[in-house]
């Protein structure tokens, strides 16, 4: 299993397979996000809540240029 999720992670970070991905599940299919305004972000994070750190994971994160927007895919590791 962890090599289909290594593949998949690897595919998704293309940012014309990621522009794609995230167009038909936010816009029905439509090319709002072009892959030229897509750049890499970085993928973790800490923060505080209930008075203890906390880190969090993503798998792709990109920089949407356009929109100052970050946007971020998190797939199900089995």
């Amino acid at each position: 299993m962890g090599e289909k999720d290594l593949s998949e992670k690897y595919l998704e970070s293309y940012n014309d397979v990621f522009a794609d991905i995230l167009n038909v599940l936010l816009f029905d299919g439509k090319e709002q996000i072009k892959p030229s305004e897509l750049s890499e972000t970085i993928t973790e994070t800490q923060y505080k809540a209930d008075g203890k750190p906390h880190e969090q994971r993503r798998d792709i994160a990109k920089l949407w240029e356009k929109q100052k927007t970050e946007l971020v895919l998190i797939t199900e590791r089995s």
